[in-house]
């Protein structure tokens, strides 16, 4: 007997035993019918290896050669449609392709002497003598399509965030490339420097490492639907709740394959085995009362006094965090004994942890938001014998959309922008961002509040598409005590003088809302001893417990009764005023600005 025949003949033999199991299991599916076409296909390759090598008599082996040659003809475009499957790729035009290119290469083959020209014998057994269009064939035909199809595999292994499937692809396409680097330097290279192979070609054999590594994917990862009934079993063993039972004295009556594996005990745990929860749970009472608890951090059970150790079964998961019910349960023949229901809250916590990260990521970046925005927004004002600037700025949340800038020139005169942006929030502080800094630039461009004003708008009005943004734009000479002003969709502003309150005349379109709002510029000529006031609608929009709106005419009435008082004890009392009214609560930003003229 050739003891060389020994090798294809263990190759069949694994091959083979592999598709028998896979064929005999009841499910199926699309994936597995390919599989088991390639394996059949690699056996049938297996089987003419086999006759290869038993020294066939006369023209025999030519005849084996060509007729079998649609084994390892198709074995490229088999595995090709099965990576093409499996990874639910949409290549059907290739496969079209290559099945009929393999079909054409069969025919050749079995019709011409272009692939086979002959046979020659050699010690191990007949070998093939190549046409010129083997090496062709090999290469392209088969070559193309195995490499093909490992590129579709490690494709998958990359776009998938499936663990598992990531794991299975790469096992697949890390044996597929095995076994053409085998194949290639065993078969097809020698052949590019002599005609006659010197030692056995082993591509044939070495296509076993493809089934393996196909058949190994589907035991442990799961590959593919094999068995209905085992994999819903195995689901259902993994997902349950555990139950262990303990006696009085702590000794083992029950437990489920699901409680094992949360306490990371060995599956064949015998009954009567000594077990103390605290060994396995961080924090676990010594008393056991308790109905229901959160455990976290498992621990890994030591080695000794019966105990068990982790590392002997690493196919047990680790959990970090176990929900335990118990309850007492009377025992025949026993004092009692206590049963514990544990559900596995890994996921649950993990989550929880990850929406507090990112809370606090969000608070830190609240804090970042308001930081700036306290940059920008003036709060040191210059100072003056000439007049005194009064402010409060105290936005909804952290940030808010109320702006309050105000910028001295070289003339000494004062330019001051005081906004609400509709909205409240980070993206409200955004655009109040924006808003200042085209404030700072319109500021060098012109004196005139009406043209500063329109050309913030047009800077900003493609960049602003959700928000609004109502203000009031003035500029206050102080040598001549004139206040020039504009608005911008803003309440107007009131004028305290001589212990009276007015409204100071004029409007204007709200910014960012038309295309083209219309703005003018109006005049005051102020006198010593007159306050300008302006106030964002959070001071009269707030809700007292009835749900009504304090308003604006009742919040004017209040500043009237209050321009007897200086001007910081005024600003805080309408603050403390609307502040009760809502209870305490706010409902926007609030902001108040007052510009006293000595």
């Amino acid at each position: 007997m050739n003891p060389y025949v020994l090798i294809p003949f263990s190759a069949l033999l694994i091959n083979g035993s592999l598709f028998a199991y896979v064929s005999a299991l009841k499910g199926k599916s699309r994936t597995v019918d390919l599989y088991l076409r390639f394996s059949f296909t690699l056996s049938l390759w297996h089987i003419a290896l086999i006759l290869y090598w038993s020294f066939l008599p006369g023209n025999l082996p030519v005849l084996a050669f060509k007729v079998s040659s649609f084994a390892w003809i198709f074995i490229g475009c088999l595995f090709f449609e099965f990576a093409v499957q499996f990874t639910g790729s949409s290549f059907r035009f290739l496969i079209y392709f290559f099945r009929g290119i393999s079909l054409v290469s069969f025919l050749v083959s079995i019709g011409t002497d272009l692939v086979i020209a002959g046979s020659s014998r050699s010690y191990w057994g007949d070998v093939i003598v190549s046409g010129p269009l083997y090496l062709p064939i090999s290469n392209f035909v088969v070559g193309i399509p195995t490499l093909g199809g490992c590129l579709v595999l490690i494709a998958k292994s990359f776009r998938s965030s499936n663990p598992l499937l990531k794991k299975q692809s790469r096992l697949v396409a890390y044996g597929t490339v095995i076994t053409y680097l085998f194949s290639f330097a065993t078969t097809l290279l020698p052949r590019y420097f002599n005609a006659s192979l010197t030692f056995p070609p082993l591509s044939g054999s070495a296509a076993l490492l493809q089934s393996i590594s196909i058949f190994i994917a589907i035991q442990k990862y799961g590959f593919m639907d094999l068995k209905l009934e085992h994999i819903a079993l195995k689901l259902y063993s993994e997902i349950r709740e555990g139950v262990i039972l303990l006696s009085s004295k702590g000794t083992l009556l029950f437990s489920n394959l699901s409680a094992r594996r949360m306490l990371s005990l060995p599956e064949d745990v015998a009954t009567g085995t000594s077990i103390d929860l605290r060994n396995y749970l961080d924090e676990f009472p010594a008393d056991s009362y308790f109905e229901r608890k959160e455990f976290a951090n498992l621990k890994v059970a030591q080695t000794g006094n019966g105990e068990f150790s982790h590392e002997e079964f690493p196919h047990i998961p680790d959990y970090k965090y176990l929900e335990v019910s118990s309850s007492s349960i009377p025992l025949s023949g026993n004092k009692g004994g206590k049963v514990y229901i544990l559900r596995d809250i890994t996921e649950k916590k993990e989550s929880l942890e990850k929406i507090r990260k990112l809370l606090y990521r969000l608070d830190l970046d609240l804090d970042l938001a308001r930081h700036i925005q306290e940059m920008i927004t003036t709060r040191d004002f210059p100072d003056s014998p000439h007049y005194k600037i009064h402010s409060h700025f105290q936005p909804y949340v952290k940030v808010g959309g109320d702006i309050l800038n105000v910028k001295k020139e070289s003339d000494e005169s004062l330019h001051i922008l005081f906004g609400d942006v509709s909205g409240h929030g980070i993206s409200a502080a955004m655009v109040a961002a924006m808003t200042s800094i085209a404030f700072g630039a319109a500021t060098g461009r012109t004196k005139y509040t009406d043209e500063n004003l329109l050309f913030m708008h047009r800077l900003l009005k493609d960049t602003i598409t959700l928000h609004f943004l109502s203000s009031v734009y003035l500029r206050y000479v102080p040598s001549e005590r004139k206040l020039e002003y504009s608005y911008g969709g803003h309440h107007p502003g009131l004028l305290l003088r001589d212990g009276k309150c007015s409204a100071m005349e004029g409007s204007g379109g709200i910014l960012f809302a038309i295309a083209s709002p219309k703005i003018q510029r109006y005049e005051l000529q102020l006198q010593k001893g007159d306050r300008i006031l302006l106030y964002s609608d959070g001071l009269f929009e707030v809700r007292n417990g009835e749900g009504n709106i304090l308003g604006r005419n009742q919040f004017l009435e209040a500043v009237k009764s209050l321009i007897s008082e200086d001007t910081p004890s005024m600003i805080r009392s309408l603050l403390s005023y609307s502040g009760s009214y809502g209870a305490g609560e706010m409902s926007d930003d609030v902001t108040v600005f007052c510009l006293e003229i000595f």
